[in-house]
């Protein structure tokens, strides 16, 4: 593999090497356009200045907790196998790592965590957020104690966390009506799925679908809005019950996981032709897939949890060696748009 030096990363940038320094050590006189480029690249390719490879041997180890879900699909076991990928690099300049894992959408279980973990010797904390004003409060503690904090795939923008990691949810959302919109006819009715109110990437999802149609497809009506806190079962019987209490849908919308359960309770209810089915799938399993190349699903969006596993161990291991912030609140990660003719080529493109 070829060595990653400033050159390289001011090569990849376009730019010069003297932007890259300046960028490295935070001075002025670099566009915040392309400061965000410069660490993007930084933090792709795990570059560690010479001084901060110097200064990591002489530190103490650094020691970092991981509060997630449990690994009970493919999203989430793909985000570890990332972070895993990324702390065994790292793993010689004394990175270690803790996981904790948790129910989906149970505060009371990350408060545990978080309150086991005031009285450990950590350096870092990465978390998956939920809305809680506890929760927020034990963020807020940690980081007035100089423990830093991220947050990945749910953000807590309410605390004091250094940064999140993850999707922009709200464009996600607008991407998604947009995508609808075009296999809908005016008038139309739709439904929405969601894994849970108080997970922001869900919340702000749906605030970004329904802003689109009501500035695009005013005419298109939100029939109900359904949660099913991204288990298998309750996916299944939230859509049934839509096709029950709303037997004219003609769409329904899947903002979390597990579309495959909506696919199945329409397909049950031979409903298969009559209802346009639209996804969030988080990674591409073959009966997902399946599903979009023989068209029960008009179409899935994709996201990358390898990567974004890697992006959180890499952008809290740069904080901790040069002290200095990612630029704005959020490192962004791609999302990926898949339909019946593109799918099976995404498979490798998102793990």
């Amino acid at each position: 593999m070829k060595k990653i030096t400033m050159q390289s990363i001011a090569d990849l940038a376009g730019v010069s090497r003297a932007t890259v320094d300046k960028v490295i050590h935070n001075r002025p006189g670099v566009s915040d356009e392309v400061r965000e480029k410069i660490r993007g690249i930084i933090l792709e390719t795990n570059y560690q200045p010479v001084q901060i490879r110097k200064f990591a041997h002489k530190e103490t180890q650094k020691r970092m907790a991981v509060i997630m879900p449990k690994l009970q699909d493919s999203f989430f076991y793909d985000m570890k196998q990332g972070m895993d990928e990324a702390a065994a690099r790292l793993r010689a300049d004394g990175l270690k790592m803790d996981y904790y894992f948790c129910t989906d959408f149970e505060p009371q279980q990350i408060l545990s965590i978080l309150d086991y973990l005031k009285d450990t010797q950590i350096n870092g904390i990465a978390l998956r957020g939920l809305l809680n004003k506890t929760i927020i409060d034990r963020v807020n503690e940690f980081i007035d104690r100089g423990i830093p904090v991220y947050t990945f795939d749910a953000d807590i923008p309410s605390s004091k966390r250094i940064c999140y990691i993850g999707e922009d949810p709200f464009r996600t959302g607008q991407l998604a009506a947009s995508l609808a919109v075009k296999s809908l006819e005016p008038g139309s009715k739709i439904a929405i799925l969601t894994g849970s109110n108080y997970v922001t990437s869900c919340a702000n999802r749906i605030k970004g679908f329904t802003s689109y149609l009501s500035k695009h497809a005013p005419t298109i009506n939100i029939a109900a809005i359904e949660e099913t806190l991204s288990q298998h079962v309750l996916t299944y019987q939230k859509t049934a019950r839509i096709l029950r209490m709303h037997p004219d849908i003609d769409g329904i919308w899947n903002c979390a996981c597990h579309s495959e359960d909506m696919a199945q309770a329409v397909i049950d209810a031979g409903m298969k032709d009559e209802v346009k089915l639209f996804a969030f799938l988080f990674n591409s399993p073959s009966y997902i897939t399946e599903l979009v190349q023989d068209g029960t699903i008009d179409y899935a969006i994709l996201l990358n949890p390898r990567k974004m596993g890697k992006l959180i161990i890499s952008s809290m291991y740069e904080y901790w060696m040069s002290g200095i912030a990612p630029p704005g609140e959020m490192i962004s990660v791609p999302i990926y748009i898949g339909c019946d003719v593109n799918i099976d080529l995404l498979s490798d493109t998102t793990v």
